[in-house]
């Protein structure tokens, strides 16, 4: 998968949590930096995010943040990785699936949507269509300043810790 899919948007806040340590499950698929990150409930294990990711219906695995390095689990053994912790009302950048109008007003009428990660061909993409499932929600943005990116946070009951 690609490295850097979804950074911090840094707009006027003081700095994040910090990232903490979590256990990678035997695979030959790393988890690399900039990589959404879930966790089966109950499972110790984190795996890299999944297509149309985080739903909140059913038995949804759960978002655990975003990976702040590349895995060290290979084919043979476990290993670990540093994940930005969610925290309420944090904002991070991603690029839509499908491109979007680049004037503000369009974007704008775009904000509230309750939205999914999706994972195609190897990179992490936002899709733009509101459902109340979805475990995520655009959130305003200055195009001019970062065009062709979609701004979003990750709802409290997609947390793993919720």
């Amino acid at each position: 998968m690609a490295a850097g899919d979804i950074t911090l948007l840094r707009d006027g806040s003081f700095g994040n949590c910090g990232s903490r340590l979590h256990n990678v499950a035997l695979s030959a698929t790393t988890i690399k930096a900039g990589e959404p990150v879930e966790k089966v409930r109950g499972s110790p294990s984190v795996i890299p995010a999944t297509n149309n990711f985080p739903l909140l219906s059913g038995t949804p695995d759960a978002m655990v943040g975003i990976a702040t390095t590349t895995s060290t689990n290979t084919g043979s053994a476990a290993g670990s990785v540093q994940i930005l912790s969610l925290v309420p009302g944090q904002v991070f950048l991603i690029k839509p699936k499908v491109a979007l109008a680049t004037d503000q007003a369009t974007y704008d009428a775009l904000v509230g949507l309750r939205v999914l990660i999706d994972l195609t061909g190897g990179s992490y993409t936002l899709l733009v269509a509101d459902n109340a499932d979805n475990g995520c929600v655009i959130e305003p943005l200055d195009v001019a300043k970062y065009p062709a990116k979609v701004a979003f946070s990750v709802r409290e009951a997609a947390n793993y810790l919720a």
